[in-house]
């Protein structure tokens, strides 16, 4: 495990020890918890394949008006048609 010395003003150190506290954790467990659930966090956070981010959409929902600018403007580049 590797150990990593933070200096935080003393207000800002009471608060995080306080917030700790409320936990029922000491400060270096609550930082530690944060840390592994960050970790996890970013792991699911990976590359998702075109058919996952299509079966999140909703295709009967409504364009808005900036959608629809946006899909009717002329290409100006490399986009797929």
């Amino acid at each position: 495990m590797t150990t990593v010395t933070i200096d935080l003003p003393d207000q800002q150190a009471a608060t995080l020890r306080a917030k700790a506290a409320a936990a029922g954790l000491t400060l270096e467990a609550w930082l530690m918890r944060l840390a592994e659930a960050e970790v996890r966090t970013s792991r699911k956070q990976g590359r998702y394949s075109l058919a996952e981010l299509m079966q999140q959409c909703d295709q009967n929902a409504p364009l808005s008006d900036e959608d629809r600018a946006w899909i009717d403007a002329p290409a100006v580049g490399r986009e797929a048609l």
